[in-house]
């Protein structure tokens, strides 16, 4: 490889590195056959409350996440069927709830992506907190039922009026 080739290999692989490195999204990577993390963003370790890189990679994905999903599912079981759907059809998108090292359950969007590099396979992995969304969601939901039950109840009470003066 000449100097001009390294040259602009070393800015193509920085700029890649900066791009992982400043996401606000938790990027990290997986490996098979364990599929512990082999690595996270800054983003990650803040999101995870993880002291360190070190300290979040020493986590396998279902043990960041409760007991139970909100499917009623095992996490481990679920995490290992998401897993092997990303790798056999390359992607897979979907909400999680995640777990903090504090303890701290959030809902998360995840999305992996196979990857092929150099002979080896691995998933890429981008987790994004929505519990905010899913707060908002729930409350709009609410006022939804409300509101439909105020005028199921305007309706009855309509009904039964008419009724009266019949």
């Amino acid at each position: 490889m000449d100097k001009k080739t390294a040259s602009g290999a070393k800015k193509h692989d920085d700029r890649y590195k900066s791009l992982f490195m400043a996401s606000r999204d938790a990027i990290m990577t997986l490996e098979p056959p364990s599929w512990k993390f082999t690595s996270g963003n800054p983003a990650t370790i803040e999101m995870f409350k993880a002291k360190s890189e070190a300290e979040f990679l020493s986590y396998e994905p279902w043990k960041l996440s409760p007991e139970l999903q909100a499917d009623g599912r095992s996490s481990s079981d679920k995490a290992k069927e998401m897993i092997e759907t990303a790798m056999r059809e390359g992607v897979n998108s979907f909400e999680w709830v995640h777990k903090r090292i504090n303890g701290e359950e959030f809902f998360a969007e995840v999305l992996l992506s196979k990857v092929e590099q150099g002979g080896k396979v691995f998933l890429h992995a981008v987790v994004r907190d929505i519990t905010e969304r899913k707060k908002t969601q729930n409350i709009l939901e609410r006022m939804n039922r409300m509101m439909v039950g105020r005028e199921l109840q305007m309706q009855t009470l309509k009904q039964e009026i008419i009724e009266l003066k019949n």
